[in-house]
């Protein structure tokens, strides 16, 4: 008895500790203490890389990083609302433009001194950087402290990831935080995205293009600020693509889900080390690891089959630069299908399920995590039987999506040989 009150009482006194720190500070994440693991660490560990970067004395070195990592210039979207580290910069005359490929993410501003960079880790799901642009070699930073008040705490339900915000921005910029403030992905409704976002391609309902008043409940209806308003000096392209945003909107809160398998597996994995040396037991993987690996897993796999998919209106994906050439990327199968063709009708890909399982960190998942993401895609993809979980997919996209994950993907080869 007083062997267990001793215990009780110490997990009293530990327990205001525990919850002032996030668990990837501690054991097996050791986020701040670890070393960086991801490209824009390895790239730039090789100062040769830098060689031929060149300054620019409108944009200083964005170029030079979008080209380096083959980030097209026409993902270009435009944030206006201070809601980043360079907020006391940004302003409705002066927004933040965001690039990305289908890993890596670069903010910049006019005027501004470095470049905000996010790409995903294999050790500690998201690391997040700045790039001092005034000095050569441009000098990288890992910004981890700054970064994460935001990518680590509530808004990602306290995993390093990313996040779109919808906000009401008053006219500096300022988010009218009373009026309420909403993270973004595909499931969010066209007309609660996009507050304190400049948006041009289409003719839609949302909360882009707009500056609020505040009021005793909150914001007014605001009005339209459009793209006439400010001039273009130093932005690589014009404009603030919708297609691209559509896409964008698909990926932060996935990469985000993605780094929650990366930690909980590691978590479920520590643990049961722990447990193991402790009771004296050897076994490959525990049912607690099993079940904590899966929920993880499943969240990733329900999102990336586009569940809940907020409904589209007709967009001509043709008429925009970023959404005729991400339409053509990525491998075909012998029936000139690919996972990147658009549809933009109804919902944004022709096939549902995302081509994130193309790169390099879907592929450097937790191979606990691999060993069940590719044979539930299996089960789920089976025609022949009606998946519990994923009733919205219809038999004709079950079979399309499985073959052309069969000549397209080695590891949908080598997990479903037989």
């Amino acid at each position: 008895m007083l062997k267990t009150l001793s215990i009780s009482l110490f997990a009293l006194i530990a327990l205001p500790s525990l919850a002032a720190q996030k668990f990837y500070e501690s054991a097996p994440i050791n986020y701040y203490e670890s070393e960086a693991v991801d490209k824009i660490a390895t790239y730039f560990a090789n100062e040769e890389n830098l060689n031929d970067w060149q300054h620019a004395e409108d944009s200083g070195y964005l170029q030079s990083f979008l080209d380096a990592f083959e980030i097209p210039y026409d993902s270009q979207t435009l944030v206006f609302s201070k809601t980043s580290l360079q907020d006391s910069r940004i302003r409705p005359t002066n927004p933040r433009a965001i690039y990305f490929n289908d890993e890596i993410y670069v903010g910049w501003v006019p005027s501004g001194g470095i470049l905000e960079i996010s790409v995903p880790s294999p050790t500690t799901g998201t690391n997040f950087y700045s790039l001092e642009m005034d000095v050569f070699p441009p000098k990288l930073v890992r910004e981890d402290d700054n970064c994460l008040q935001c990518h680590g705490g509530s808004f990602t339900r306290d995993i390093p990831g990313h996040l779109v915000r919808s906000v009401y921005p008053d006219q500096t910029g300022q988010p009218i935080f009373k009026a309420g403030t909403r993270v973004v992905d595909q499931t969010t409704p066209i007309h609660q995205r996009w507050g304190g976002w400049l948006i041009d391609g289409a003719d839609l309902e949302h909360m882009g293009n707009r500056i609020y008043s505040e009021t005793t409940q909150g914001a007014d209806s605001g009005k339209t600020f459009t793209f006439d308003d400010f001039p273009y000096d130093g932005y690589p392209v014009e404009g603030g693509d919708v297609i691209a945003q559509l896409i964008l909107n698909h990926q932060v809160h996935l990469r985000t889900l993605l780094a929650d398998v990366v930690l909980a597996t590691r978590r479920a994995l520590h643990d049961q080390k722990i447990m193991d040396e402790l009771l004296n037991r050897r076994e490959p993987l525990s049912d607690s690891t099993r079940r904590r690996t899966k929920h993880a897993c499943d969240k990733v796999l329900a999102y990336m089959f586009f569940e809940d998919e907020a409904e589209l209106p007709r967009l001509d994906f043709q008429a925009s630069l970023f959404g005729k050439a991400f339409h053509e990327r990525g491998s075909k199968d012998s029936k000139g299908r690919s996972l990147y063709q658009l549809r933009m009708n109804r919902r944004m890909f022709r096939y549902p399920f995302s081509y994130i399982v193309y790169t390099d960190a879907f592929d450097e998942l937790p191979q606990e995590a691999l060993d069940y993401i590719w044979p539930e895609l299996e089960r789920i993809l089976d025609p022949t039987i009606r998946h519990e979980d994923y009733p919205f997919l219809s038999r004709r996209e079950k079979t399309a999506v499985r073959e052309i994950l069969l000549e397209t993907h080695p590891l949908a080869v080598e997990y479903w040989k037989n």
